[in-house]
């Protein structure tokens, strides 16, 4: 009859304390003086059978060893700054959310919640892909304008790049970090990253006009007061477009507003913080850089709410 098993096991995995058993050179125990034999009968296993008990005996090692020295899963760094209690980097457990970085921190009440940042490393690449290519942007102007003799256009582009160019790639990603509604809405609360940031500014007291002015103006905040009103009291380049412009609230939403008579929005009131774009004449971009504006103001929104000094 073939045997139902054609690689028997071990005998035994273990010395046993009754056969007084030993190692032998196949890796197996047997009872002292005996050779391995069949459960088929007579006879050794042979050098099949030696090969397979050692290789048994290994396998089990092995198993052992590994469930073992499997490491536990890693906990995650987060960091947290500005109006917090407990600035600094925070060692929350795997599967951590913005609710558990928030909660660690302590978010103190006088944060504000409307110019929260969350900074992600995934962010990063395509943010600086967005940099780079509007630098280009403003160098091809400029190198243009100079060739056209325009030297006020190239200045001005000029003075954009570097600007630009001096301002962080930061990885911020949109998305609420009230505590309250992070708690609330399951949406809101989603998982963080290995070195992920959480940022809580204090609550400015500016507003900042940019893009095709004479020069960047930092005005005080008045509650309800339009983009339109702001921009008109800083002088405009005369590059500048007279028909549009860029909101970029603090929570780093873009929108941009016709201001002419023949596209005029609604007023829509700024956020304390809030940036006004100014943008170029569409007719000195075209066929150069045709993205310019709508990348500035995109790059812009990328750019979190300054802390105080201090603030970690």
């Amino acid at each position: 009859m073939t045997p139902a098993n054609p690689h028997p096991p071990c005998r035994s995995a273990a010395p046993s304390a009754i056969n007084g058993g030993r190692a032998g050179d196949d890796g197996c125990y047997r009872p002292e003086g005996r050779a391995p034999t069949s459960p088929w009968g007579q006879g050794s296993y042979g050098a099949f059978g030696t090969r397979f008990c050692r290789s048994a005996a290994l396998s089990a090692i092995t198993a052992v060893l590994c469930l073992t020295t499997t490491p536990a899963a890693a906990q995650s760094t987060v960091t947290v700054d500005g109006r917090v209690a407990k600035p600094g980097a925070h060692a929350l457990q795997p599967g951590a959310r913005l609710f558990d970085a928030a909660h660690a921190g302590g978010v103190k009440p006088d944060a504000y919640l409307t110019g929260a940042a969350w900074l992600r490393r995934d962010e990063l690449k395509p943010q600086r892909a967005l940099k780079v290519g509007l630098l280009f942007d403003l160098r091809t102007l400029e190198q243009g304008a100079f060739a056209e003799g325009d030297e006020a256009l190239a200045a001005l582009a000029g003075r954009l790049a570097a600007q630009v160019g001096a301002l962080p790639v930061t990885g911020r990603r949109r998305n609420t970090l009230d505590p309250v509604r992070l708690e609330l809405e399951p949406r809101s609360n989603r998982p963080l990253g290995a070195g992920d940031r959480l940022i809580y500014p204090p609550r400015p007291t500016t507003v900042t006009i940019t893009g095709a002015v004479e020069a960047d103006c930092v005005l005080p905040f008045v509650g309800l007061r339009s983009a339109t009103a702001y921009a008109a009291d800083c002088p405009r380049h005369a590059a500048a477009d007279t028909d549009w412009l860029y909101v970029i609230q603090p929570d780093g939403v873009v929108s941009r507003h016709g201001v002419a008579g023949w596209n005029r929005d609604p007023a829509q009131p700024l956020a304390p913080g809030a940036r006004v774009y100014v943008p170029l004449r569409q007719a000195l971009v075209e066929g150069r850089a045709i993205e310019l504006n709508d990348d500035f103001a995109a790059f812009l929104a990328t750019q979190p709410v300054a802390i105080e000094e201090g603030g970690r």
